[in-house]
């Protein structure tokens, strides 16, 4: 790093340090609490899961569900009408969902300042669909995890969540092992919970969380939209580099930070001759929140 020609902006944490989890600034503490989470993120930390409910209007999650079924009609293949990814671009409600104030303190306290969208897909879950296996979704994270979170997962329901209705379930406390379970607590399960609440919620846990879910049992369809974001470190499960600087014009700055616009990974090109190093300073806080 010995380019010196480009001027470095105003860093936003100090690089110098790391915060601890669930160390927030002072900015970042006034947010939670006037949010009223704080009670969530007492739960996330102790339990490692958390319901936030009336995250949207009623009307909200309504055009919301509306859109992920009309967009999973667009999915080609086996998975055309259960599945539509690559969200963020497709329809401007999911703009509104990624900018949501809840969602936007959640991460930050979670996985830090310049989180990164890893991952925004909807599943659509007939009568009959199975339940998948037990797992943390750290999955490509090596134990024992880190001290620091990685992951964070958010389901929003569309529907009221339920045990028949074939919701999530969670193991509390499971984080604390900083590890994926072995086989035979994959096959017992033992200390699972349904994630049971209504419509209009969004269900969250920890990277480090062992989570599966219950197999469907009523009529009609479970519509939930599934959003993952992870610390800046990690490589992201979806790819937006299809979202280019027309499509960002006017947007807010959030959104450019969340699809990794805005540090300085993956942004060496052959003009430049290197990374943006004016970018590096606030890569390297944010980093370490």
């Amino acid at each position: 790093m010995t380019d010196t020609s480009q001027a470095l902006p105003e860093v936003l944490e100090d690089p110098s340090i790391t915060r601890q989890p669930f160390e927030l600034s002072a900015e970042l503490a006034i947010r939670v609490e006037d949010l009223g989470l704080q009670a969530n993120f007492d739960q996330i930390r102790d339990e490692g899961y958390t319901i936030i409910e009336n995250i949207a209007t009623e009307e909200f999650t309504a055009r919301l569900r509306e859109t992920c079924i009309q967009l999973a009609q667009e999915t080609e293949g086996s998975a055309k009408g259960h599945s539509a990814s690559l969200l963020l671009g497709r329809d401007p409600i999911f703009e509104e969902v990624v900018l949501n104030p809840k969602i936007r303190a959640l991460v930050e306290v979670m996985c830090g300042q310049g989180a990164l969208l890893s991952q925004l897909i909807s599943s659509i879950r007939p009568k009959g669909a199975p339940a998948i296996p037990l797992h943390a979704d750290q999955n490509w994270t090596p134990a024992p995890f880190p001290v620091h979170n990685q992951l964070l997962t958010m389901c929003w329901t569309m529907e009221n969540y339920t045990f028949a209705g074939g919701c999530t379930k969670v193991i509390p406390k499971s984080h604390l092992h900083r590890r994926h379970p072995d086989k035979q607590e994959m096959e017992h399960q033992s200390g699972a919970i349904p994630t049971q609440c209504s419509a209009s919620s969004i269900v969250c846990w920890d990277g480090s969380t062992w989570h599966a879910n219950y197999p469907r049992d009523l009529e009609g369809d479970r519509v939930v939209l599934h959003i993952t974001f992870s610390r800046l470190a990690l490589r992201t499960v979806e790819n937006y580099d299809h979202l280019d600087e027309s499509w960002l014009e006017g947007k807010p700055k959030e959104l450019r930070q969340m699809l990794g616009r805005e540090d300085f990974l993956g942004s060496t090109t052959i003009a430049r001759g290197s990374a943006d190093y004016t970018k590096i300073p606030n890569t390297f806080a944010w980093a370490k929140t």
